[in-house]
């Protein structure tokens, strides 16, 4: 599914293979989660942003899984591609041309705070799918497409629709 908000535009998919990369090293954090878990229902998706306007096309692409779980915690495993910034584009893109898959060390605390932002319920996030655009993508889109990855898998995992809350999500971007 592709969702358009003005100069905003983001894409919704199970799942992108080419968006796999290999991992250099793992982020995790523990925090406690704000909302109850509504549903037992295992999610994965990929979501994938590009944000036309002056001149500049900040874009980001992010997947992983959620599982939810009785109790309080919500577990983030962030894996990642490295220090360096390097490959050649051939990850899919939905909304423009192949990306780099990777996520470098410069995009996992911007992803880690966007899914934090994102409201998931206790549980267990795996981020691990990834790519960016050398020129293109910066901290603030990783930010930004955590943050729409996380309030989709919350969509997904508790039955609300997947559609609606992506837009909302970014309809309020800055």
């Amino acid at each position: 599914m592709i969702i358009s908000v003005g100069s905003r535009r983001a894409a919704v998919v199970g799942d992108e293979s080419t968006a796999a990369f290999a991992t250099e090293g793992v982020v995790r954090e523990t925090t406690s989660s704000h909302a109850a878990s509504t549903s037992d229902a295992p999610a994965r998706c990929v979501v994938e942003i590009l944000r036309r306007g002056g001149g500049l096309m900040p874009r980001a692409l992010v997947g992983g899984a959620f599982t939810p779980h009785e109790g309080e915690d919500l577990v983030i495993e962030v894996r990642t591609s490295g220090t360096e910034p390097a490959g050649a584009p051939t990850c899919a893109s939905t909304l423009w041309s192949p990306l780099v898959p990777g996520l470098p060390e410069e995009f996992v605390r911007p992803s880690v705070a966007g899914v934090l932002k994102g409201g998931l319920p206790a549980g267990r996030f795996t981020l691990d799918r990834a790519a960016f655009d050398p020129v293109e993508s910066s901290p603030m889109a990783f930010e930004l497409a955590g943050e729409l990855l996380a309030v989709v898998l919350g969509a997904m995992s508790g039955g609300r629709d997947v559609e609606e809350s992506a837009r909302s999500t970014i309809g309020a971007w800055p």
